[in-house]
This record gives structure tokens, C-alpha cells and sequence, in this order.
């Protein structure tokens, strides 16, 4: 394995918040694990676990709670054949190769562990390894699984890349690609980026992306949203720089403020409800005309686990998106999931049918 993330104490995993914040970070600087591992410290077995696990993987990651730090390093020393010293009021491995506040590198049989130690409320302390070279994840769009995978194939043997793909909402792929020992992945990327012209993205976070290609093109985005209640707006947001194309986007969840904000009309509402290709399409103009935004995006829909019907049941959502400059494209979606993940979805179908709506301008 090239990389295994180690997790010491379960206790970490309740507080989902901070670990969403710690995953990202993560996700930012060393990109994907192989494995994922949660340790208890009070197993009998602990040391022998822990020395099992990190001569499997290549390169390991150790988050620790604040209170186990010390006790964690002095078994990572006794692994190494090493004692404890005091660095910068830790203490840690006197072997260690890179050091600072609460965090540390030692290397064991040409294996690399950073051991972190995390504090709830509190700054991630810096991660000391990063992505291999040898590992790069993008996004293909606009294709099903199956016929990328068909197609990349003999691109992988040509160059000695091994991929793994999953497919976030229908049409939008993210594809991790590792290069073997004497792997190509320079020439892997531009094989691929020529493959699916128009369709490849350098870069797994589709909404980072799209936030670049607007503000470099000095184009503002907005959207309305029912269903999602503010999802997709608060996925724009979580991007540094955002503020360049986002001005706002309106949470339209009761069909009076539809109506009275966004122009919807009662006709549409009465006859064919709030959840309807219509009443987006009419969302999207009200929007649109408020903001003044170049672009729009817009969800109405059933997440559930309730409110659904024979002709609508849970996981009917109508998504679309609309430019000031062409029509706009709105789909039906039957999706599979609870709450949270129909309105994930549908927030990611709306930026993938915007990526197709224009790409000129995103590709």
C-alpha cells in the first residue's frame, strides 16, 4: 500500500465536524489512502497491531488524541529501536527526521510514519509528508463508468498506471491514477486529457474548478435552491476566492417565497407543484433576474424520508441550470439514499450539468 491513515482512539471519530475539517486537510496534502484503520488504545495486542499495520504501507499517517500523544511515541520508539527525547516541549523519537508543534517523521525500515496529535476546537498541526508524485487524482465528465474504464485501459498498460474510479452522480468520474515503479504519469495525464477532450478536468473538487474558470473569466454564478437547502451555495462558498463569482443565492423552501421572490407563478404551483420541471424552469428566471449573475442553479425536490407520492415517490428531484445567454436544461432525477445523500447528489448533478451547459467556457 503507498498510503494507510491510522486513527488511535474512536473517541476522535465523534466529533464529526473537526474530523470533516482533519479529512480535508488530509485529502489536500497527501490525497488518497489505500487503508483506513481505527486502533484502540487499550488493546492487549496494541504494540503488535500498530507494528503490523505500519510495515504494510508506504508511507502512514497517525492521528492521535492529545492526551495519548506521549504514550504513542514511546511505542513508535520502541519499534524503532529508539528512546524519547525532549524536541520543542515534546517529547518524541530522537530519530525523528522532521519535526514541529505536535507532529513528527520518523522513518522504520525505509517505511514513513508522521505521527499527528489532534486536539477537538483546535488547528490541525501541520502534516509532514505529502502526495507522492507518483499519485494524481482528476475528474472526467459527460461518460458513464463502464465506457471509461473500457476506454483508459490501454492507456494504463501503455504507461503503467493503476486506477481506481467511482462515479459521484451519473456523468461526473473521479479517478485516482498511481504509476508504478517505472511509471509514466506525465504522459499517462496528457494521453487522457486528449482522450476525453472537453470532458477532462485536472482536479477532483469540480466546484474548485469551476470557481477558477469564472473568475477567470469574470463570470458570476448563483443559485436556487429548495431541497438542498443551501447546499449547493455553501459548497460554492467553502472555496478561498469564491466571493469573485458568488454574490448570494436565495433558499426558496416554501412555495409563498417562490411565488413572492422569485416570480414562480401560483398557476404552476397549483397545477403542477413546486417539485416539477416547470416550476424549476421558472425558479431559474426568478433568480436569474434577480442576481443578475451570469449563471444559475437550481434544485426542487423530495429528500425525504417522507412527502413522497405514487407519481413523485422519495428521491424525485428536478435540477437545472440556466446561463443568461442559452436555454436552460432541467432533468429529472430518481435517486437512492437517505436525506443527506439525495440532497448531495443532486447538488452535484446541478454542477455537472452546468460543466456540460457551457463548455467553452469550463473545459
Amino acid at each position: 500500500m503507498e498510503n494507510q491513515l491510522i486513527i488511535i482512539g474512536e473517541e476522535l471519530l465523534l466529533n464529526k465536524p473537526y474530523m470533516e475539517y482533519v479529512d480535508e486537510q488530509l485529502t489536500l496534502h497527501v490525497g488518497f489512502f489505500d487503508s483506513r484503520v481505527i486502533l484502540r488504545r487499550n488493546d492487549s495486542d496494541f504494540f503488535i497491531k500498530l507494528e503490523d499495520l505500519v510495515s504494510k504501507s508506504q508511507q502512514n499517517i497517525i492521528l492521535v488524541q492529545k492526551d495519548s500523544f506521549t504514550f504513542v511515541n514511546k511505542i513508535i520508539s520502541t519499534m524503532s529501536e529508539d528512546r524519547l527525547e525532549l524536541i520543542d516541549d515534546m517529547l518524541i523519537p530522537s530519530k525523528s527526521i522532521l519535526y514541529s508543534k505536535d507532529s513528527f517523521v520518523i522513518s522504520k525500515d525505509e517505511k514513513i510514519i508522521n505521527v499527528i496529535s489532534l486536539k477537538e476546537n483546535e488547528e490541525l498541526p501541520n502534516i509532514l509528508i505529502e502526495n507522492s508524485k507518483s499519485v494524481k487524482n482528476f475528474t472526467v465528465v459527460d461518460i458513464d463508468l463502464d465506457s471509461l474504464k473500457l476506454l483508459i485501459e490501454p492507456i494504463c498498460s501503455t504507461y503503467e498506471i493503476k486506477i481506481k474510479a467511482t462515479s459521484i452522480v451519473e456523468g461526473l468520474i473521479k479517478i485516482n491514477a498511481t504509476a508504478s515503479k517505472y511509471g509514466d504519469l506525465e504522459n499517462f495525464l496528457k494521453s487522457i486529457s486528449t482522450l476525453f477532450s472537453g470532458k477532462f478536468i485536472d482536479n477532483d473538487d469540480v466546484v474548485e474548478h469551476i470557481t477558477e474558470k469564472l473568475k477567470q473569466n469574470n463570470k458570476k454564478i448563483t443559485s436556487v435552491e429548495s431541497c438542498t437547502g443551501g447546499l449547493i451555495s455553501s459548497m460554492i462558498t467553502k472555496i478561498p476566492g469564491s466571493s469573485n463569482v458568488f454574490d448570494g443565492g436565495i433558499v426558496s423552501y416554501a412555495n409563498e417565497i417562490k411565488e413572492s421572490w422569485l416570480g414562480v407563478s401560483k398557476d404552476t404551483l397549483e397545477k403542477l407543484g413546486a417539485v416539477s420541471e416547470q416550476c424549476v424552469r421558472e425558479m431559474l428566471d426568478g433568480i436569474l433576474t434577480a442576481s443578475r449573475a451570469d449563471f444559475a442553479l437550481a434544485t426542487s425536490g423530495i429528500a425525504g424520508p417522507s412527502g413522497g407520492s405514487e407519481n413523485k415517490p422519495v428521491g424525485t428531484v428536478f435540477v437545472g441550470v440556466k446561463s443568461i445567454n442559452q436555454k436552460a436544461k432541467v432533468y429529472r432525477l430518481h435517486l437512492k439514499g437517505d436525506r443527506h445523500y439525495i440532497q448531495t447528489q443532486s447538488a452535484y448533478f446541478a454542477f455537472k450539468l452546468l460543466l456540460e451547459l457551457d463548455k467553452k467556457l469550463f473545459f
